[in-house]
């Protein structure tokens, strides 16, 4: 170095010796005698100015000794990287080339130092030290043993565009933050790119990915290896995870009566994965399996409806044989159910045809001669009665899911008389219903299969020996099931049915609970509306009828319920709806439009009068000040028993107000809006010859019409659940030509009885459930009917009356979109918003009585 000594003067303490003199002592005393008035205030009281602090700072005096020593020429700085260890050296050379001092960079410090003195810097030993761009690339390779092998690679993007790739590279050595040293080349270059590099994956050497390992990385880096920083080999760049097959094959082996032994191949484009492997690779917990085209993902979407298979199928399958496996009737449905893609069925001729007629809902043997039935089956009641036989055949459950009118009972009867078929004796058959419709089932019975032998089972001094003493039809009521369960459990049934299953769609009922208990290899629902309020619904039904196959509720409600509820667009949707295809049967009366009459629909409205108005204010704001409270707090849970009984008091007197103020038998001292409504069309009706039905759900305003029907001189009929002779009352109605009006509750007389007599139904007031009413209207619209049907539903304005229909109306899409029927809400499926848009005070109304008609074809 040159003169050393002076740098060491000037950059040394100054001397404690009062007669030394001293360079870094006269620097001190030249410092000294130029302060400031300020500085000098400052240093009396120990204090420092930042100059003065700059001034006495190491780094200064060697900027000073460097300026007095080489004056303003000035020095150049010259780097240079030790290959052995990889430091990044700087040496300081004045003018005449000669080294003033050496220094070591930090790394982290390296790009820094480049930017700040890049005018000062100088080329040696052929280092071009300008940053040049580069980045990281991985070659990715099949190895021997199928793994993957991802080697890191350098890359040098030259400024014509080509690039170099550059091998061997010590990352660890001649790396310098966002720079690397390449020896070769003997040039810095800048690789800012390489932080977006996977922390897992080694930059400096080759990261190997075992082969049990290789689906979850391509899962996880599918976009990464698709851009331009890798550089799959050809054999690795088809590697793909499949999640969708293109075709089934199914081959069958052997066939028995309850299971067969069959081979399932899912086609992958070229690959083909058995059944029997998915199912042994769930079980060991491996999500995925290798084929020639990529892995198969056992959890994928279109494989994931295995769940219910796994434990029962792999233990069946034989350990000598990866791809046959024993499947049950039920199984092979469901598997063909959850299939999107085309299924291809070979093999023995006599096995594929067995197949393809159980996968088509066909019974091997035909359907026996239908004997002892006194009218014909319609086409599709015939179709119907196949289907009901092929269940029988395989011991299958179902519901029969006909609209209402269409013939579910004789449907029944008809597969009854096929079992019955050149036999005498044998185990009863056994008919659950509700109590009103126990003699509507006996009245079939004895008319159109008078072959079949009915008793009913019932009332206080039953005796069920006796009833079963040459029976052949066993009928009785839900009430019955569930208190005489534990003598009805030991009796063998060839077949039970329950008509109106929906009565008992709650699993946690006694009579679900005894229905579950009896002993029948058939058990089979009938029902117009298995969807009332949710797919919980058609789940209850589905597992009284065909136990287990739609598997657990946790796994139904994440699958379906949770897919298709909020979004009825779902894909679930369809794929629920094949599931439950075979053991489901449902024809609305539009396909069969050509049997039945016409049935036209009118909403008729009407204002409230002015005492009406006054009791509907007064009881809104009299009870929905806590109730709308409740609703607007969603942590409050929804006072439905409260929100309930207002709601019913307020259509008591959109219907009359005599029934709110329970002076029925003087009702005509009232002024009601519906009820000058309903006068005129019943006046219509009547003057046109016609006979009329007319529904409601009060006993009060069923006691109000009877009332004027008798003073008005009209011939009539009346049916509530105290009703006695039910049987009686329907025959005269339907058999008197004088009798004009036939009058019910919705509940009494909306399920399970003929009014084909009539060709006018008039609803007095709105149920909660559109689908109670459509069944009520059904049974004027049914088979038998050979007039035309007007049906009436009275609704009064501005009021929740008016509300309901228009929810309602808005809600009819689930049960279409899985088993082609409508969604009758109830009240508990309303959201807050529309329970409290239903207390609402009526709007504004004209003079009362004021009545619009409001059409619908």
């Amino acid at each position: 170095m040159v003169k050393p000594c002076f740098f060491m003067c000037r950059c040394s303490p100054p001397s404690e010796e009062p007669d030394t003199i001293t360079r870094s002592g006269v620097l001190r005393e030249q410092a000294l005698l130029t302060l400031t008035e300020t500085e000098r205030l400052m240093l009396d009281r120990g204090y420092k100015t930042r100059g003065m602090v700059f001034r006495e700072n190491f780094w200064t005096r060697l900027a000073y000794h460097g300026y007095r020593e080489f004056g303003g020429t000035g020095c150049l700085f010259q780097p240079a990287i030790e290959e052995i260890r990889g430091d990044f050296v700087i040496t300081c050379r004045d003018a005449a080339d000669r080294p003033v001092f050496r220094t070591t960079i930090a790394r982290s410090r390296v790009k820094r130092f480049l930017t700040t003195f890049e005018k000062h810097l100088a080329d040696a030993g052929g280092l071009t030290i300008r940053p040049i761009p580069l980045d990281l690339i991985f070659d990715v390779r099949m190895t021997a043993d199928l793994d993957l092998k991802i080697r890191p690679q350098l890359r040098l993007i030259q400024k014509n565009g080509e690039y170099r790739l550059l091998d061997g590279i010590d990352l660890d050595r001649f790396q310098y933050g966002d720079l690397v040293y390449i020896p070769e080349l003997k040039v810095l270059a800048d690789m800012q790119e390489m932080e977006t590099v996977p922390a897992e994956w080694k930059r400096d050497a080759a990261t190997v990915i075992r082969r049990a390992r290789i689906p979850a990385f391509i899962e996880k880096y599918a976009a990464e290896l698709e851009s331009g920083r890798f550089r799959p080999a050809p054999d690795v760049r088809g590697l793909r995870i499949l999640r969708n097959y293109d075709h089934v094959e199914i081959i069958p082996e052997a066939i028995d009566r309850d299971w067969c032994r069959l081979s399932v191949q899912y086609g992958f484009g070229n690959s083909r994965i058995s059944l029997a492997e998915i199912l042994q690779a769930r079980k060991a917990g491996q999500r995925y399996i290798g084929t020639a085209d990529g892995w198969v993902d056992c959890h994928a979407t279109d494989l994931d409806g295995f769940g219910a298979l796994d434990d029962p199928v792999s233990e069946k399958t034989p350990s000598d044989n990866r791809t046959g496996i024993r499947l049950s009737k039920i199984d092979l449905l469901r598997i063909h159910a959850v299939s999107a893609a085309p299924v291809n069925i070979t093999g023995p001729s006599d096995h594929v045809r067995w197949i393809k007629k159980l996968l088509a809902g066909q019974s091997v043997s035909p359907l026996p001669a239908i004997t002892g039935m006194t009218a014909e089956l319609r086409t599709y009641q015939q179709r119907g009665t196949e289907w009901l036989w092929f269940l029988q055949e395989n011991g299958f459950g179902g519901l029969l899911c006909d609209d209402m009118g269409l013939g579910k009972t004789h449907q029944v009867m008809a597969l009854m008389r096929c079992l019955r078929h050149g036999q005498t004796g044998g185990n009863p058959f056994l008919v659950v219903c509700p109590t009103t419709v126990l003699s509507h089932w006996e009245n079939k019975l004895r008319e159109y299969a008078s072959a079949l032998t009915p008793v009913v089972y019932h009332g206080a001094d039953r005796n069920l020996p006796a009833a079963l003493s040459g029976c052949d039809v066993l009928l009785t009521s839900y009430g019955i099931l569930f208190r005489d369960i534990h003598r009805l459990r030991q009796v063998d049934f060839t077949l039970a049915v329950f008509d109106e299953i929906q009565h008992i769609k709650n699993p946690r009922t006694k009579a679900y609970d005894a229905a579950r208990q009896i002993n029948a290899p058939v058990k089979l629902g009938l029902t117009g509306t298995p969807i009332e309020n949710s797919l919980a619904d058609l789940k209850a039904l589905m597992d009284l009828t065909v136990p287990g196959y739609l598997q657990s509720d946790e796994v139904f409600k994440k699958r379906y319920m949770d897919e298709i509820e909020p979004n009825l667009k779902s894909p679930r949707r369809d794929e629920l709806g094949r599931l439950i295809a075979p053991f489901t049967l449902r024809r609305l009366k539009s396909t069969v439009l050509h049997e039945l009459p016409e049935k036209i629909e009118d909403i008729r409205t009407c204002r409230l009068s002015d005492d009406q108005v006054r009791l509907y204010r007064n009881a809104v704001d009299s009870r929905k000040k806590g109730v709308l409270e409740a609703l607007r707090n969603p942590d409050t849970p929804v006072p439905y028993i409260h929100i309930f009984a207002l709601l019913t008091l307020l259509k008591q007197i959109c219907d009359h107000p005599a029934l709110v103020d329970g002076n029925v038998e003087n009702y005509s001292d009232y002024a009601s809006g519906k009820w000058e409504l309903f006068k005129e069309i019943l006046a219509e009706t009547i003057g046109s010859g016609l006979k009329v039905v007319i529904y409601s759900q009060f006993l009060g305003m069923i006691d109000i019409i009877s009332d004027y029907l008798e003073k008005t001189g009209v011939s009539h009929v009346v049916l509530t659940g105290k009703s006695r002779k039910r049987g009686e009352i329907i025959s005269r109605f339907n058999t008197d030509p004088h009798c004009r009006v036939f009058v019910g509750s919705l509940r009494a007389g909306g399920v399970g009885i003929d009014l084909v007599a009539a060709s006018v139904v008039i609803h007095y007031d709105r149920w909660w459930n559109a689908a109670r009413e459509d069944q009520a209207t059904d049974r004027v619209h049914r088979i038998g009917q050979k007039r035309g049907v007007q049906v009436f539903k009275l609704v009064t304005e501005g009021t929740l009356e008016e509300k309901i229909a228009a929810i309602i109306a808005r809600k009819k899409n689930l049960m279409n979109s899985v088993v082609r029927e409508d969604d009758p809400d109830l009240l508990k499926t309303f959201t807050r918003e529309q329970l409290m848009e239903m207390l609402a005070l009526p709007s504004q109304h004209p003079a009362a009585g004021e009545i619009r008609k409001v059409a619908i074809n």
